[in-house]
């Protein structure tokens, strides 16, 4: 009986140490690849940007910023570009804009 208690508690441990090394390694993997999955297929953006794509142009886009806010960061993704405003205290923001039409798709407020 006693050696059956054992053999469950030392099994119970293993699996303990082994499923917070998946954890970690899911958190590793998800930092570097953002799109990640351990089951799955990983995923993919729907709209796969075409680089030999002519480029269309379009109007201005007004991001209706109030005065004394500016543009401080633009990282493009895909098919969206992020665009970050500042300064940090007045007007933080991020605008999402389809970069295919120039349409602004929202705006996250901080």
């Amino acid at each position: 009986m006693m050696r059956a208690l054992k053999a469950i508690v030392i099994g119970m441990g293993v699996m303990i140490v082994m499923a917070v090394a998946l954890i970690g390694y899911g958190l590793y993997k998800k930092s570097i690849e953002p799109g990640w999955k351990l089951f799955g297929k990983p995923a993919v953006d729907a709209t796969p940007v075409d680089t030999n794509a002519p480029l269309v142009s379009f109007n201005d886009i007004d991001l209706g910023l109030i005065d004394g806010c500016k543009i401080t960061d633009v990282k493009p993704d895909g098919r969206r570009a992020y665009v970050m405003t500042g300064p940090a205290s007045v007007c933080d923001s991020i605008i999402v804009i389809d970069i295919k039409d120039g349409r602004i798709i929202g705006r996250i407020k901080n």
